[in-house]
């Protein structure tokens, strides 16, 4: 595993605006997250990647249990088998796609220096969406204005478009590009787990009926089914405690679909004062959230670390960013996530002077 430390490049030193511009290191190698790259930059994994190799490892142990141990008690083996390894493949699938793909995350802007990032913190940016006005937050980490709906990770240490929470499980961030392969993740581990549940309970009845009927089996019936068929009496407790966990959060996640809102925004109460202006029909926010096209990913890891580093999140307040002089242009998330790009608007007699300024945009620049 080649892993690069926020900030730091391969020998620990800090990541400077030279260094990146060297053709020789590409993105990743310049990394300023926490996360760890396999096979060049090919691969980017979380910095929680070991419980992610536990879920893996734990999931296919009690596979492995139930095809060998419960699967052949039962009428129609090979059928119970195959829905099982179907089911199996499915969660894996899932998480790995959850773990490995890039959540949405923005690039930063390394090259804006200390005095601006400065002035910029203390700046006020304002996007009305749907008559909903929501402030822009300038993130000191990653050095860009924030899109609504982004948020910066404390864990993986970047900022994340439409952040929903870090899943320690996948060791990934959930956002925007990978919110439906977690959700379809939840939704095969319920399944999963379920279907072992309901098979291995049958399997240990069997053993439990066969016990009852046995004149010759003592008096404790339930323990000679337990020595005759432990594993499926291990496995239905094992799974009946991961549904428990599991399906409450499954829940949870459908109520978010339904209302198309985020985690973070749950906790944080962004909307418990005022609407959620990307709330619209509950079928108009499942397809939102779950069967529009992805946006395609702001990161080139294996491009030349200049290239990737001045992409179009950087910040420009020199005069010409924005139209007529002296604006900002902020970066936004994808076109369904919201507004078009944000630009101050310099009003008259205010040169040199920093005040908010509100850009309206229409129900069409957020379609759902």
């Amino acid at each position: 595993v080649e892993s690069r430390r926020a900030g730091h490049c391969m020998h620990g030193e800090p990541v400077t605006a030279s260094m990146a511009s060297q053709p020789s290191l590409k993105g990743w190698q310049t990394w300023g997250g926490r996360h760890a790259f396999l096979c060049d930059g090919r691969v980017m994994v979380g910095p929680d990647w070991g419980v992610t190799c536990f879920a893996v490892a734990l999931t296919t142990v009690l596979s492995v249990a139930f095809w060998i141990f419960v699967c052949p008690t039962l009428a129609g083996a090979p059928l119970v088998t195959s829905v099982g390894m179907l089911l199996y493949a499915l969660t894996l699938t899932l998480l790995v796609a959850t773990a490995t793909a890039d959540p949405g995350i923005l690039p930063r802007a390394p090259y804006v220096d200390d005095a601006e990032s400065l002035a910029n913190a203390s700046a006020e940016r304002f996007v009305e969406v749907r008559g909903v006005t929501m402030p822009l937050k300038w993130c000191s980490t990653c050095r860009i204005w924030r899109p609504p709906r982004a948020s910066h990770c404390t864990e993986c240490n970047v900022c994340v478009e439409r952040f929903d929470h870090h899943c320690p499980w996948t060791g990934q961030c959930v956002g925007l590009r990978n919110y439906r392969y977690f959700f379809g993740f939840v939704l095969s581990v319920c399944s999963l787990c379920a279907y072992t549940l309901v098979v291995s309970a049958l399997s240990f009845l069997h053993a439990l009926a066969a016990a009852l009927t046995d004149a010759t089996s003592g008096g404790d019936r339930v323990g000679v089914a337990l020595d005759e068929r432990p594993v499926p009496a291990a496995l239905s407790i094992a799974t009946a405690l991961i549904l428990l966990c599991v399906c409450p959060l499954l829940c949870y996640h459908c109520s978010l679909t339904c209302r198309n809102a985020t985690t973070s925004e749950e906790i944080k109460g962004t909307f418990a004062d005022r609407a959620n202006p990307f709330d619209q029909s509950c079928p108009a926010n499942c397809r939102h959230v779950l069967c529009r096209p992805l946006p395609p990913s702001r990161l080139h890891l294996r491009s030349a670390a200049a290239e990737e580093l001045g992409g179009p999140m950087i910040l420009r307040n020199d005069g010409g960013g924005g139209e007529g002089g002296g604006g900002v242009e902020l970066p936004m998330a994808a076109a369904d996530e919201g507004p078009p790009p944000l630009r101050t608007a310099t009003l008259p007699g205010s040169e040199g002077k920093r005040r908010p300024a509100r850009e309206q945009s229409s129900p069409d620049d957020v379609p759902v």
